[in-house]
């Protein structure tokens, strides 16, 4: 029955709006550890690193520290806003 319920749901259509959620509760002075990979690998680049804390400063209305955590959080936004859009209008068939 549950594997019933995941193949009706798309889950894709969950897990972007899931993730914009997280990055919205996000607190970013609370020092949480980073889940970044590379960060976590000892890698000490990483070309992602600030874009969820820019996509938080973003989604809370503040442009100017969210393009200095990471200059392509308003594109990922918007690339996410419109998949988001785009998966709901396929599963509602508008």
């Amino acid at each position: 029955m549950i594997f019933a319920f995941f193949r009706k749901v798309n889950l894709e259509l969950l897990a972007w709006p899931a993730g914009l959620l997280c990055l919205f509760l996000l607190d970013p002075a609370a020092g949480q550890s980073s889940l970044c990979l590379f960060k976590q690998a000892g890698i000490p680049f990483c070309p992602g690193c600030g874009l969820g804390h820019g996509i938080h400063f973003l989604l809370h209305g503040h442009w100017q520290e969210a393009i200095q955590h990471h200059w392509l959080s308003p594109v990922a936004v918007l690339i996410l806003m419109y998949r988001i859009i785009q998966l709901a209008r396929l599963e509602l068939k508008l």
